[in-house]
């Protein structure tokens, strides 16, 4: 029994031993691969300029892309002129020009032998429609405006018909078009304006000095636009003149400065003082506003407005005397009345009473600022808060519309245009001054003085020379505002 397990047991391990001998010569060893070798590829060859190949005159022949780029940035290239017909206008334009450096070298790599090769450019299309914008302002202000007139020089005045205006849409592809093709004109198409269309200040400013130039003396004017506070024009503007009867203006205001209420006598006096400027009824209003009476009142009442044209800042606007008070005050009274200088202010001069006078534009501040307040706003209602309102103001220019006079300024003036004004008048000056409302609701001034030297041209200025003159400028400048259709 022994015996039997022992050969059992050897039986087995001597069967492990040969599995484990059987193992280890079945395991196979591999073979190492050999290492890869790597195969360089076949250069490219870049492509270069072909021979005699030029953009402006630049060579580049041999050169490749990156290097044509290069020489590319260095091209300047001129501005383009183009002239652009409008209707019967001719305009040159200018217009940038770039270098697309890109499409350029593209087209320079892909040409023959000895090309010329045009440069591909580029323009600015913001630059283009603010051309065009620029452009269509000048031909829409200036299309639909004519200038009339008849045999006499003082019969002028503004016409409109319906104004053009550029098709900038269009325009702007033809445009664009024409300096693609390198071509040096285009005419660019017109279509009915919608903008209503009135005379340039430098339209109305020509016409005013060729009337002026028919007129035998000096011609003062002084136009301002009160809705959007710029002066429109003026010619002689700061030259000194009598004060004659628009004085009775700042008469009446600085009285309104002066009274809170008025009495009825007071209110008697100021309508004829304006509407049929009455002299001695101005001398009550320079008295009343002192709170005094007579010629001496009246004195110091001059003195007293001398203060307020002051406080406006008006260096040559004054009356140191009142009307018709010469014999008293310096006769009886011996009074030494100051007088201005002979020769007073910038030329053109005129011979201004040495007592009373202005400038056209010193009276029109004087209007103008009677206007504001009327508004609510301005320099009196700083100056006088106490007496003067909107209201008050507002009072002052209703009783201007309703002046007698119309003979200088309203001759030239429509029937539905609303006027607030004063004229004057003395031997060799006569001046019209005034507040203007459209038919459409456009507020503006106008202010006009003739002079002429009484003995160059025989006698007085009178009426019939004088109020067709200042009628002729009245309506050429409210042509402006509001043209007369064709």
């Amino acid at each position: 029994m022994q015996y039997t397990q022992r050969r059992a047991m050897w039986v087995m391990f001597v069967v492990l031993g040969l599995l484990v001998s059987c193992g280890q010569s079945a395991a196979v060893v591999p073979t190492p691969l050999a290492p890869t070798v790597a195969v360089a590829p076949s250069p490219t060859v870049e492509p270069t300029v072909a021979t005699g190949v030029s953009v402006n005159d630049v060579m580049l022949a041999g050169k490749n892309l990156s290097q044509v780029t290069t020489t590319l940035a260095t091209v300047v290239l001129p501005k383009r002129e183009l002239t652009v017909l409008t209707g019967d206008s001719t305009h040159t334009l200018t217009f940038t020009v770039s270098l697309d450096q890109q499409a350029t070298a593209d087209a320079v790599l892909q040409a023959v032998a000895n090309t010329k090769v045009e440069p591909v450019v580029r323009f600015d299309n913001v630059e283009i429609q603010q051309q065009l914008e620029s452009l269509n302002t000048t031909v829409t202000a200036t299309s639909g405006v004519t200038l009339t007139q008849s045999a006499d020089p003082f019969d002028v005045r503004f016409v409109t018909d319906v104004a053009q205006s550029i098709d900038t849409k269009a325009a702007e592809a033809s445009i664009i078009t024409a300096l693609a093709s390198n071509v040096i004109s285009v005419t660019v198409p017109l279509i009915p304006s919608s903008t209503p269309v009135l005379p340039t200040s430098a339209q109305l400013s020509a016409a005013v000095n060729t009337m002026a130039d028919a007129w035998p003396g000096i011609v003062g004017i002084y136009v301002y636009n009160l809705d959007t506070d710029e002066v429109v024009t003026t010619l002689n503007e700061k030259s000194v003149f009598s004060g004659a009867s628009v004085m009775k203006v700042p008469i009446l205001l600085h009285a309104y400065t002066k009274i809170s209420t008025f009495s009825d006598a007071q209110k008697g006096w100021m309508r004829r003082m304006i509407i049929d400027s009455d002299n001695l009824a101005a001398n009550k209003m320079l008295a009343t506003s002192v709170d005094g009476e007579g010629t001496e009142a009246a004195y110091l009442g001059t003195q007293e407005m001398n203060k307020m044209f002051q406080a406006l800042g008006l260096e040559r606007t004054y009356q140191n005397m009142p009307y018709e008070g010469r014999d008293f005050l310096i006769g009886v009274l011996k009074y030494n009345i100051v007088r201005g200088p002979k020769i007073d202010g910038p030329a053109p001069n005129t011979d201004a009473d040495p007592l009373l006078r202005t400038t056209p534009a010193e009276m029109a501040k004087v209007f103008t600022e009677i206007y504001r307040c009327s508004q609510g706003k301005g320099e009196l209602l700083k100056l006088y808060p106490d007496t003067l309102n909107a209201d008050r103001c507002s009072e002052i220019l209703a009783l201007m519309h309703e002046n007698a006079d119309n003979s200088r300024m309203m001759s030239g003036l429509p029937d539905d245009a609303y006027v607030s004004h004063k004229s004057g008048w003395i031997e060799d000056m006569q001046a019209d001054v005034g507040i203007v409302t459209t038919p459409d609701k456009q507020h503006f001034l106008m202010a006009i003085y003739v002079y002429r030297d009484i003995a160059e041209n025989g006698g007085y200025l009178v009426d019939s020379v004088a109020g067709p003159a200042i009628g002729g400028f009245a309506q050429l400048i409210y042509s402006a505002f509001v043209p007369q259709n064709k």
